[in-house]
């Protein structure tokens, strides 16, 4: 699905792998050579016949010329052969496979067989206690390129290094690889509720990910790519609202951590266009329950507020607030409010003590609300059509076209009915404006 996506998702995927390819044999140069310097003929100690020297001579003899291939062939024999091969020679045998390996064509027979040969290298020298952790991530990613990729076992080792290495890891390439295995588990899978909580741990893993990222300052590339690869499970509402019942029931206990990962769904949720959900919902209420004092979360919150909820929380913001502006723009919010809700008095008064760059706006609100009410704001016709005239001024004091307003004022024929008073007080807001001049 989503051809033109999935072209660009699996570009990035091979660039990935060939950074690693070329990354693993500058390194595995380097290593080999150190691990000659140390010790060429190092033994373990205890009587080994002439044989097992023999091997071990031969192989760190080609291992000096950097002949990895005939010096892996018997140290595999060596290996095999002798009582005792130990761990400095488990590690010269596994930096000469993994130099041969380096330079075999891809997919090639020679290429898995020295792959195999590798893995098997690897789970001996665990069996044995030998095996170095810091080789989880390398190990786990090798096991995606097996010919049968087990991607299991890749997921156990590329996991528990990833977690272990944190920021100092080798290369952020390796997150990359890391997630798609992680894909590649929910690709497979066939049973439905594995899948599932595939999916959800597909999600988790997104923000683990990305805050590791974050701390370590790795690339805005990186965080992109990553990005591209949610959105091969995560493509719609569709696929994301069925998740949230199970993310909510697994949230941590810790307020901070159940916090964050609230913010974290909640922010995929609204990248996906997903606000007018009763999930997004839920996950709104549940982080203002949690700190309804984080301005992130009072945003992400207002929105589904009625007007009449949203005020006090203007209100309360207006109180926290220290900037001029700020309080400004809160009280205008507020003004607004009262206005949508038909609090034309409340609206008035709010709007009223509106300053700075929202004045305009807030005499606007208290031109509406004279008009709205003017039918019902004085004792007579002519004194409810002043109500106009009030109107037509607060539009004029902002800068805007008041004849609307004023076409509904008292005309000339009213004033003469009336005795042309020179002015009229409006009982409603206190204040007085001249009809008939």
């Amino acid at each position: 699905k989503n051809g033109s996506r999935n072209e660009e998702y699996f570009k990035t995927l091979d660039t990935s792998k060939e950074k690693v390819r070329e990354m693993k044999l500058g390194k595995l140069l380097i290593v080999a050579s150190l691990l000659i310097g140390s010790s060429v003929f190092a033994q373990d100690g205890g009587e080994e016949d002439r044989e097992c020297t023999r091997l071990r001579v031969v192989a760190n003899n080609a291992m000096g010329v950097e002949n990895y291939k005939e010096a892996t062939e018997f140290f595999l024999r060596a290996e095999a052969y002798c009582a005792e091969f130990g761990k400095d020679n488990y590690d010269r045998l596994l930096a000469c496979v993994q130099n041969v390996l380096a330079v075999q064509e891809e997919e090639s027979d020679a290429y898995y067989a020295y792959l195999d040969t590798l893995m098997m290298v690897w789970e001996k020298a665990e069996e044995k206690g030998f095996y170095d952790e810091i080789d989880d991530i390398s190990r786990g990613y090798h096991y995606t390129l097996m010919k049968q990729a087990k991607y299991q076992k890749a997921d156990e080792y590329m996991s528990r290094g990833i977690k272990k290495q944190g920021t100092k890891i080798a290369d952020e390439v390796y997150l990359l690889l890391y997630y798609y295995n992680v894909y590649s588990l929910w690709f497979i899978e066939q049973d439905a509720e594995a899948k599932e909580a595939l999916k959800q741990r597909y999600i988790k893993e997104y923000f683990e990910l990305t805050k590791l990222i974050k701390e370590a300052n790795f690339a805005v590339s990186t965080q992109e790519t990553l990005t591209q690869y949610l959105a091969q499970v995560i493509t719609s509402c569709d696929d994301l609202l069925p998740a949230v019942p199970t993310y909510m029931e697994s949230l941590p206990e810790d307020p901070a951590e159940k916090k964050t990962a609230l913010m974290n769904f909640g922010q995929l949720l609204i990248d996906q266009g997903c606000t007018d959900s009763d999930e997004f919902k839920l996950i709104a209420e549940e982080l203002y329950k949690l700190d309804p004092e984080d301005p992130k979360v009072i945003e992400i919150i207002l929105p589904l507020k009625s007007c009449s909820e949203r005020i006090p929380i203007y209100k309360e913001m207006k109180e926290r607030a220290f900037d001029v502006v700020e309080k400004n723009e809160l009280q205008y919010k507020i003004a607004a409010c009262y206005m949508n809700m038909g609090s034309y008095n409340n609206a008035y008064a709010a709007a009223k003590s509106v300053t700075g760059a929202n004045k305009s706006k807030a005499l606007k609100i208290q031109a509406q609300c004279v008009a709205a009410t003017a039918n019902s704001c004085g004792d007579s016709t002519f004194d409810r059509k002043c109500n106009f005239l009030y109107a037509a001024q607060l539009m004029e004091q902002g800068g805007m076209d008041g004849s609307s307003y004023r076409a509904k004022g008292p005309s000339q024929e009213d004033c003469f009915n009336n005795n042309s008073p020179s002015s009229v007080t409006l009982k409603c807001w206190g204040v007085t404006v001249n009809p008939c001049k």
